[in-house]
């Protein structure tokens, strides 16, 4: 029975914030009985949070839209009647506020970055995904989804204020003194109007940008524009009467009249946009279970190290890391104790690197780590102490506490080096010796070494 209230969302839309004691409506677009049965069955051990409901095509998952309310759509690029990107941006535009994740048969980081440039959320490949990570994928898309909403909602708002002139509007004649101020203006800065009229505009920006603020008047006051809309302005900072420093967004217009030049501002405080946008680029760089980088990032950052070293000839070394019998603790313990593994992985390395170091998960229990301006003996002893510190750490489980073991492999990279790929390979190579070998260990790349090893 309904309750009224809290009455279920309208048929075509979606529950972006989907109330905790309320299922997840799950949406399978998906023609291939294998693949839908697959899925159906990744999700199986949340069947007590989660609905699934199954349709073959587009013309079925829109009409079923239409009707049903939803919060997540997993749809197949592969269908009778729609093919390819075409698919996730006719099922964006129907209904845009609906989060979706793709199932693709391609693993490839250029089409899952137009992927989520045509609309989805999040993407997964077929036949390299559980259970819990497509359960987070769902989780993931639904969070995305809802601060994307949340920052359209915002910029609609800040739009409407601007139209009913609820902004911050203040006026301050040629010496830069403020001759007018709004209620907006004494809500944002937190001074009355009366206390403020009269003083120095100064008086509302950061005294260390003082100078630099002065200079841009005085450029604005002798060209020939008349007025800077917001997006044209560069972001500048306000100051409140408490000390409290913020981002803004300003318009500024000058007008001639007999006392002289008189300017007028509209000042509008973007600190909510920056959180949304901050959040949202954080969850587009990290890894969500152990909050490192993600394959994108990590290879972002290890090509401007891999520059770096063409350039200036510095030592850079990479380290593969891969927890020994991974599986082993997944089918032994649960998955929940296998996140716990890799979180516990991800703090002691990020306790035991440098600042300038960086790590990032590149899938399942691999890890890789760059470590700038480290030769080759440096890099030695950094791997042995994370090997040490990890076979030390223990992780939470049902029964008390568990350890774990990595293999470690080592390379410098090279000045021929073009991307980060071939010294990761290497390094990869030196890992694979140390699974060979017994695991727990460290390898460092040898042309000759490896070789043997590999061949043997």
């Amino acid at each position: 029975m309904t309750n009224p209230a809290n009455p279920p969302p309208q048929p075509g839309s979606a529950a972006v914030n989907p109330a905790p004691d309320r299922l997840t409506a799950i949406l399978l677009v998906e023609d291939d009985d294998a693949d839908a049965t697959l899925v159906v069955r990744a999700l199986r051990p949340y069947a007590r949070r989660s609905t699934v409901t199954r349709v073959t095509s587009m013309r079925d998952a829109q009409a079923w839209l239409h009707r049903n309310a939803c919060d997540v759509v997993l749809l197949d690029l592969s269908l009778p009647d729609s093919f390819g990107l075409e698919t996730v941006s006719h099922l964006h535009a129907d209904v845009p506020s609906l989060p979706l994740v793709v199932l693709t048969g391609f693993d490839d980081e250029d089409f899952a970055l137009q992927i989520l440039e045509t609309g989805a959320q999040d993407y997964l490949v077929k036949g390299q995904t559980d259970g819990p990570l497509m359960w987070r994928a769902i989780q993931h898309a639904i969070a995305r989804k809802r601060l994307e909403e949340d920052l359209r909602l915002s910029e609609e708002r800040l739009q409407g204020i601007i139209g009913l002139a609820q902004d911050a509007i203040l006026t301050a004649d040629d010496t830069l003194t403020i001759t007018l101020f709004n209620q907006a203006a004494e809500r944002l800065f937190g001074y009355e109007a009366i206390d403020i009229v009269g003083r120095p505009l100064a008086l509302l920006i950061p005294e260390h940008l003082r100078a630099a603020h002065e200079a841009n008047v005085a450029e604005f006051r002798a060209g020939p524009v008349q007025s800077r809309v917001m997006a044209a302005r560069r972001e500048v900072v306000g100051l409140t009467r408490d000390g409290r420093e913020f981002p803004a967004e300003v318009s500024i217009a000058k007008m001639h009249h007999a006392r002289g030049l008189l300017y007028t501002a509209v000042i509008r405080d973007v600190s909510e946009r920056k959180r949304v946008e901050t959040e949202l680029r954080r969850m587009a760089t990290t890894d969500p279970l152990t909050g490192l980088c993600n394959r994108r990032r990590f290879w972002e950052l290890a090509e401007v190290e891999i520059a770096r070293l063409r350039r200036y000839g510095r030592p850079v070394s990479v380290l593969m890391l891969d927890i020994d019998r991974f599986k082993s603790i997944n089918d032994s313990y649960g998955h929940a104790v296998g996140d716990q593994a890799l979180c516990r992985l991800a703090s002691v390395c990020m306790e035991e690197l440098r600042d300038t170091d960086h790590i990032g998960r590149l899938g399942g229990e691999e890890f890789a780590v760059i470590l700038p301006e480290t030769g080759l003996s440096a890099a030695r002893e950094v791997a042995e102490r994370l090997r040490e510190q990890l076979a030390a750490a223990d992780i939470p489980c049902p029964n008390g506490a568990l350890r774990m073991t990595v293999s470690i492999g080592i390379a410098v990279c090279s000045e021929d080096d073009m991307t980060i790929e071939r010294a990761l390979s290497r390094a990869d190579r030196a890992l694979y010796v140390a699974k060979s070998q017994g695991r727990n260990r460290v390898e460092v790349y040898d042309e000759i070494g490896a070789s043997a090893s590999l061949a043997g």
